[in-house]
């Protein structure tokens, strides 16, 4: 083979390893919470924050739990579907969200 042909292969090789990476990089990015520290204030610092699923009371169901700095929180929706954010303690067999 000519030495113009094996660039073109290594061309090729490279451009699609890259592309291949980009792709799989921006797919597997979609769920991603930035390292940034400096938001605007009154604002949630994002890399504080994790979400979790855990079945708190042990009904077979999961409850998705917000923690924020090291607290825990409910994250549920209210009777419009909108997100609520409630804080909670464990009873002896159920979840009882605090009232505000």
């Amino acid at each position: 083979m000519s030495e113009r042909n094996w660039f073109n292969i290594g061309l090729v090789g490279i451009l699609g390893g890259l592309v291949g990476y980009c792709g799989g990089t921006a797919h597997k990015r979609s769920n991603f919470i930035p390292k940034e520290n400096e938001v605007q204030a009154g604002y949630v610092v994002p890399n504080k924050l994790e979400i979790k699923l855990e079945d708190l009371d042990q009904n077979g169901e999961k409850e998705t739990i917000m923690r924020y700095d090291g607290k825990a929180y409910l994250l549920r929706l209210d009777s419009d579907g909108k997100p609520t954010v409630d804080a909670y303690e464990m009873g002896s067999a159920e979840v009882v969200p605090l009232t505000k």
